[in-house]
């Protein structure tokens, strides 16, 4: 009876310790809200003009309403004159390049403080070929590499107030090979590929824009 009492004892203390220990924890401190790196509202009225990008595939008009749409849920109220085309934009001014003084003249005529620039570059990448001849299966994959490169530019001076680079990949299509037959998704089209990249990159660009837990 006694050696039952002390075995008891025994799991009570194993029970109870660990309990004891984690109520002694010194407790973690809450995370706190940090604001963002870049406060957009220090620049003043944005004007923002359409990403340029590959000809006729709209991957910079794309990433260019994706772009605004982050800023804007990462920073709500930020005033963004959308100015359209580039080229639509210069012929306005009748202007062929877009210049320091190309900037100044867009920010008098339009009443904006500080421009929001970007292009998007996107080339195919060389397939991925896998083979294994014991297993008997072989897979295909093509890609496509994009870029966007942005920046915020002063239209008093000129001055660059704020750039990134960031880049993504995205597959286009993959076939498989096996014993079985062969299947495939996707296809060659590089615009299948476009809004999730157009995300993915603008993701990346945006990141200063917005507030983050620490």
């Amino acid at each position: 009876m006694r050696m039952r009492s002390r075995n008891v004892a025994a799991v009570l203390c194993l029970v109870v310790a660990p309990v004891l220990l984690v109520g002694c924890a010194k407790p973690r401190p809450p995370k706190t809200l940090i604001p963002p790196r870049v406060d957009l509202a220090r620049f003043g009225t944005l004007g923002m003009i359409e990403f340029t990008g590959p000809v006729g595939d709209g991957l910079g008009v794309l990433a260019s309403r994706e772009f605004l749409a982050s800023m804007q849920r990462g920073q709500p109220g930020t005033p963004v004159v959308e100015l359209g085309n580039q080229k639509r934009v210069l012929a306005t001014l009748s202007r062929d390049e877009l210049d320091i003084d190309a900037i100044r003249a867009i920010g008098e005529k339009y009443g904006v403080d500080a421009l929001v620039l970007g292009a998007v570059q996107a080339e195919k990448v060389q397939p991925n070929v896998s083979f294994d001849s014991a297993a008997r299966w072989l897979t295909a994959a093509a890609e496509i590499e994009s870029g966007l490169d942005a920046r915020i530019v002063d239209t008093h001076n000129g001055a660059t107030l704020w750039s990134t680079a960031t880049r993504a990949r995205a597959e286009l299509g993959r076939v498989d090979v096996d014993a079985s037959g062969l299947s495939s998704t996707g296809g060659d089209r590089p615009e299948l590929a476009h809004e999730p990249q157009a995300r993915e990159l603008v993701d990346g660009a945006t990141d200063d824009f917005w507030p983050y837990w620490e």
